[in-house]
């Protein structure tokens, strides 16, 4: 149960996604930051190089590090159509980013995740892992969609907004960017 209500009118940017999802409700207290965050999201969700798959990866490596109910919750199906594995998905629960379920971009982009957030920094060696197997541009895409999701975790965790069964219905945004 969300620890503060709900503002009675979402922020006009909430009209961009398929459904008012609650995290941007809540966001809705504060409509400039609600709109500069649908922005920031959308950007990551179809305008970014990543594979779909490689960054659907990174989003629940962030969600199982931050404990976020709602981010798994959203975007487990999102992962598990873009091509991830159910094997995947246990191991970045279980945060582990190595093992036969990753290939090396994979567990370099998984392991950068989880020393992002338990370093706040890349080591010399995780960042030469992804620029082994990652444009800068990429490099780039793959830290700045974790502290964007990072953000929205510190939100939903702190404020507890209420998961809403609807990642299903961001299976179109997929962002089939080169990658």
């Amino acid at each position: 149960m969300a620890r503060i209500p709900y503002p009675e009118h979402p922020a006009d940017g909430v009209a961009k996604l398929p459904v008012p999802l609650n995290a941007f409700r809540m966001l809705s207290h504060a409509p400039p930051l609600t709109d500069t965050a649908i922005d920031m999201g959308l950007a990551v969700l179809l305008e970014s190089t990543l594979p779909v798959r490689l960054r659907e990866l990174v989003i629940m490596a962030v969600a199982a590090g931050t404990k976020c109910a709602y981010e798994a919750a959203q975007h487990r199906p999102i992962a598990l159509n873009s091509g991830a594995t159910a094997a995947q998905l246990t191991a970045i629960a279980e945060l582990r980013s190595s093992g036969p379920e990753f290939d090396a971009a994979e567990s370099a982009a998984v392991a950068a995740t989880f020393e992002l957030l338990s370093r706040h920094t890349l080591s010399e060696d995780g960042l030469t892992a992804l620029r082994a197997s990652f444009a800068d541009r990429q490099v780039v895409e793959i830290v700045t969609t974790v502290g964007y999701y990072v953000m929205l975790a510190g939100l939903m965790n702190g404020l507890g907004v209420d998961v809403d069964p609807s990642g299903e219905q961001f299976l179109g945004l997929t962002g089939d960017g080169p990658g």
